[in-house]
């Protein structure tokens, strides 16, 4: 089965979103599928994984990733470009290239299927039009409250057991992009009524607009930490979720997205989300509460079955019901 895979955001950008799309189309290439990923050629260094039956075309020009005149051109460079090849089917990610694809419904029969995440975009009426409005044959999504499409949770990579100690201090963890969909303003206001409290307290953020790390020092700080903080405003599927408890890290999480369905009192806190005064008082108990380690236990005992293979199966199974596959 052949697969165009259109995105803008591919290597070396790091993210939930990157490393689904890795995880996921890499698998699918090494059970025989042949894809082909059309992306931008963004700045920046980086290591190109190489996977049987998958390639990566790289467009120019090669500009910024939030450069508006790069984003644009790419879609309908990208656009261009499709019409020369001929998959079996067309998938998109959101934002911008699902604008590809309709481009691409209009010269090319070939069944169009969106993945539809990162859900927050500061252009509400762009995302509106393209998930609401625009027509798939699917639409594909780990947002578990759009009911119009089809929900696939993601996986998690369980880590190797480390002898790591906590940090001496109790210390709060925040990953993720420094945007202001995830909140990290509203950690840091919180952050400062906790340590009116609890003066040894710490917070360690990490992720682009903050300290850039790699997997093996994620790993570190998450067994290190002692409580995982996502205070978005919108999420889909965060990633950083079951990533912190397959190291047993209990969370505190807003009450967005697929977060509602997998957060809850055994293994965390569940706040609403902008909430300065509610997350002060979820860090609170959590430094007080005796039983925490037993919230991480039970989130890496939700996790351990949700693994990027059964994610990864899904697709296909989706994907191959799409084109009447066996």
């Amino acid at each position: 089965m052949k697969l165009v895979f259109l995105t803008d955001a591919w290597r070396p950008l790091i993210g939930g979103g990157q490393k689904l799309y890795e995880e996921v189309l890499f698998r699918l290439a090494r059970s025989g599928w042949q894809i082909t990923v059309v992306t931008r050629l963004l700045p920046g260094v980086f290591k190109e994984i190489n996977c049987p039956n998958l390639t990566i075309i790289r467009l120019g020009p090669k500009l910024s990733f939030f450069n508006f005149f790069g984003r644009f051109w790419f879609i309908f460079h990208s656009f261009f470009y499709c019409l020369k090849l001929n998959p079996d089917l067309f998938i998109a990610t959101t934002w911008l290239p699902a604008l590809t694809l309709q481009l691409i419904k209009l010269i090319k029969n070939t069944p169009i299927v969106l993945l539809a995440i990162g859900f927050g975009s500061q252009f509400k009426i762009l995302e509106e039009l393209i998930t609401k409005k625009f027509k798939y044959d699917l639409v594909l999504t780990d947002d578990w409250t759009f009911k119009e499409a089809k929900f696939i949770p993601n996986g998690v990579n369980l880590p190797r057991k480390q002898s790591v100690d906590k940090w001496k201090n109790f210390t709060f963890l925040f990953v993720g992009r420094s945007e202001p969909r995830k909140g990290a303003e509203i950690l840091k206001q919180a952050f400062i009524r906790v340590k009116r409290h609890y003066p040894q307290v710490r917070l360690r953020l990490f992720g682009p607009g903050f300290q850039l790390i790699n997997q093996d020092q994620l790993n570190r700080e998450l067994f290190k930490a002692h409580c995982l903080v996502l205070p978005s405003f919108r999420e889909g599927h965060p990633l950083i979720l079951f990533e912190a408890w397959a190291h047993r890290l209990p969370v505190i999480a807003t009450s967005v997205g697929s977060v509602t369905r997998f957060v809850n009192q055994k293994n965390g806190y569940l706040i609403p989300a902008g909430d300065v005064a509610a997350l002060a008082k979820a860090m609170i108990k959590a430094v007080k509460d005796k039983d925490l380690t037993q919230k991480g236990n039970a989130g890496f005992n939700l996790v351990k079955n949700y693994t990027w293979d059964k994610t990864a199966k899904h697709y296909a199974n989706n994907l191959k019901c799409l084109l009447r596959i066996d």
